[in-house]
């Protein structure tokens, strides 16, 4: 049996030659700052929502943006946080296109703004221009602003459309300016959600932001939460009419199938002017495909443009229609 060790022996082999313990200092904790002007009212969860929410803003204004300046646009959605009032301004150009945007029936003023790269751009393709110029270093003109207002109108439109899965929240066009400060939208240090989007039109590429206060997000906490799992909303009377509108023109394979079944040596027998007996009656119902799928069930009838087939059955609902021959 090997000896044990002795409580003097074992203290002197975690002596080191300086006659310290080698046994590790634990490592204090380092405290973590935090900034009581800016507390993180709204969560994580709360903030991924809100990214998955207006992920979908996105693809629709990417859609209309494009039919809308006639030119190629794609936007995505960048970063989601949050910050004070103050924090977001200090982030802005100066000049910009800066937006107060009154979300009714939520208490206080979120704000719109559109980075001058991407502003002109938009400006000159709504007055004709190919909207390849770089980006003059000015405030936009009253005339401008008027143009760009048609654009944030559509803009706003998209987000009412989004905002329904959450609840019906109206944005609507408070004021506008070109130098932030001098629009009062919020107070320095009430906190906001900050969503980042970048727009690229054509070659040109730039950003908008959109700024909602924290208070409207708390008091609607529950429906942000769960909102993005609803975000497919319902297609509208003229999006039907128009989907209708375009697949009617699409041609399609209408294929009435008789079949039957012989053997290989009687398929090779075959020769021009034989006879091939179905084994089936004139009578019996066939079988109607649409592409490759079975759509309708009808029956053989004799016509003056000669054989036609009467639709009776459409997909296992039975449906009898008028058939002309």
């Amino acid at each position: 049996m090997k000896p044990k060790l002795s409580q003097e022996e074992l203290d002197a082999l975690m002596m080191s030659g300086t006659g310290q313990r080698t046994r590790p200092e634990p490592t204090p904790a380092v405290p973590t700052p935090y900034n009581f002007r800016r507390p993180d009212r709204v969560s994580k969860e709360q903030l991924r929502s809100l990214h998955f929410l207006h992920d979908r803003f996105a693809v629709n204004v990417s859609t209309s943006l494009s039919v809308f300046l006639r030119a190629m646009t794609e936007v995505n959605i960048g970063a989601v946080e949050q910050f004070t009032y103050g924090e977001f301004l200090m982030s802005l150009p100066d000049p910009t296109a800066f937006y107060a945007v009154r979300l009714s029936p939520l208490d206080g003023l979120g704000a719109f703004e559109i980075n001058p790269s991407i502003a002109f751009t938009m400006v000159d393709r709504m007055l004709g221009g190919a909207g390849q110029a770089a980006a003059p270093s000015r405030a936009l003109t009253e005339i401008e602003q008027n143009v760009l207002d048609a654009v944030v109108r559509l803009l706003l439109e998209h987000l009412m459309e989004t905002w329904r899965a959450i609840g019906d929240v109206q944005f609507k066009i408070h004021g506008r300016e070109t130098r932030p400060q001098m629009l009062q939208v919020s107070g320095p240090n009430e906190v906001v959600i900050v969503l980042a989007f970048d727009c690229k039109i054509g070659d040109r590429r730039g950003a908008f932001r959109l700024c909602i206060p924290a208070a409207a997000i708390e008091s609607m906490e529950k429906k942000v939460a769960q909102g993005w799992h609803r975000t497919r909303p319902e297609a509208t009377p003229l999006q039907i009419a128009h989907l209708q509108a375009n697949l009617g023109r699409v041609p399609v394979t209408v294929t009435a199938l008789l079949e039957t079944s012989f053997e290989a040596r009687e398929l090779l027998a075959l020769r021009e002017g034989d006879v091939v007996a179905l084994g089936r009656s004139a009578a019996d119902p066939v079988d109607v495909h649409v592409g490759d799928v079975f759509r309708f069930a009808g029956r053989l009838i004799g016509g003056e443009r000669g054989v036609a087939v009467r639709i009776e059955q459409v997909s296992g609902v039975e449906a009898v229609f008028a058939g002309a021959a």
